[in-house]
């Protein structure tokens, strides 16, 4: 019996010391894991956290560097923000600017993955030639566009003219000049989006589309039926990037029109750059790159609203 009990202490010992062993040896890996993260961990606070929150610090002071001027004065920044024209202006060309790029990139980014979808011969080539609108820089397209929409030799106009006799004024006229700066984007954007839902095309179940011709559905049908609700998570999910992306656009506004004429055609970004950059004033540009994050943030938890929807539907 005692020999029994003997045995029986000797094994919990071993078991213990085994389990200590195996204890101390995944403390060290997650050491070790945390060690290798950590620098990663710290840079990306350095370089958004820490900007963010000092961007939040400053929003709060009447700060410029010319005047040498750093004082508290509160809620004023957003204020002036609140009050100012221009960022009304700013606001509701971002707002139309966001909704027009959107809605024609995912519509003709969803018709040419449809395109694309199709067997024809060099069809890899299509798709790689595809994508140069959206490789190529946005500044280079920005400045292209400004020589194409030119009122007097731009390409546009010059179709325009040949057709009808008249030439559109693009980028002095107000809702011209919007148009022009959303049509520029879109043509250079779409193509990413085609190539993803491509992607996305490809993986639906091929019974699917099987079943739908058996039960007599033609191809329009079958696109509604089947095609848009198997898409609809990554048709949202790529709207919220796109919007997200499109609420920060800069390039092409700076490269294009450079906000003009006036203001309408400034977004958000490119007021902040020109309050920060060119007036040096650090505190409104602070209480407007908030205003931006507020923009960016509602259109980040509406979209994750309507993907959770989305993804409920089809399971």
């Amino acid at each position: 019996m005692s020999g029994s009990n003997s045995t029986f202490a000797a094994d919990q010992t071993a078991s213990r010391t085994v389990s200590r062993s195996h204890h101390r040896a995944t403390a060290r890996r997650l050491l070790l894991a945390y060690a290798l993260v950590a620098p990663v961990v710290l840079w990306r606070l350095a370089t958004s956290v820490y900007p963010f929150g000092y961007t939040a610090y400053l929003s709060f002071f009447d700060h410029n560097p010319m005047r040498r001027s750093h004082e508290y004065i509160g809620l004023d920044n957003y204020r002036t923000m609140i009050n100012d024209p221009d960022v009304r202006n700013t606001i509701t060309f971002t707002i139309f600017f966001t909704v027009v790029s959107v809605t024609l990139q995912v519509v003709l980014g969803l018709g040419i993955a449809q395109l694309l979808n199709q067997q024809f011969s060099l069809r890899g080539f299509v798709r790689a030639v595809n994508l140069l609108p959206w490789a190529m820089s946005a500044i280079v397209i920005g400045t292209a566009a400004n020589w194409i929409f030119n009122y007097d030799y731009g390409l546009i106009n010059d179709l325009i003219w040949r057709v009808s006799g008249f030439r559109p004024l693009w980028l002095t006229d107000v809702t011209n000049a919007r148009f022009a700066v959303a049509l520029t984007d879109v043509w250079k954007n779409t193509p990413l989006l085609a190539i993803i839902f491509l992607g996305g095309l490809q993986g639906i179940p091929a019974e699917l589309s099987h079943a739908a011709k058996i039960d007599g559905a033609g191809r329009f049908r079958a696109f509604l039926s089947i095609t848009i609700p198997q898409l609809m998570p990554l048709i949202i999910s790529m709207a919220i990037f796109t919007a997200v992306y499109r609420v920060l656009t800069f390039d092409i506004v700076y490269a294009l029109t450079a906000g003009g004429p006036g203001t309408a055609t400034s977004l958000m970004s490119y007021l902040i750059y020109l309050q920060a950059f060119r007036v040096l004033n650090f505190g409104y540009a602070s209480a407007l790159a908030m205003g931006l994050f507020g923009m960016v943030l509602v259109v980040g938890v509406v979209g994750f609203m309507l993907l959770r929807r989305s993804w409920a539907k089809l399971d």
